[in-house]
């Protein structure tokens, strides 16, 4: 459902989202290399870590804002909705 909170956010996320991908260089310089996430996934893989993590920030920021996020996740979530209802 949309509301104008909820295109507020989502247009925040948005801005985040793109600026993480832009600026991808310089919060690895800030944060450091995750070492512990690199040892399961490959040496540099923090750079490819952040802009696949911006890039779902993205894309859940332009779900918020359109009020289709609600709607994506009970369809995602709804084969595991059974796992969590008491009988």
């Amino acid at each position: 459902m949309f509301t104008f909170k909820g295109l507020f956010i989502g247009i925040a996320m948005m801005a985040l989202g793109v600026l993480g991908v832009k600026y991808t260089f310089w919060l690895h310089n800030v944060t450091g290399p995750q070492n512990w996430l690199e040892r399961y996934t490959g040496s540099g893989s923090t750079y490819g870590i952040y802009k696949i993590l911006s890039t779902l920030l993205v894309i859940t920021g332009i779900l918020v804002a359109t009020g289709f996020g609600n709607n994506v996740m009970s369809f995602i979530f709804s084969p595991f909705l059974n796992l969590f209802v008491a009988h």
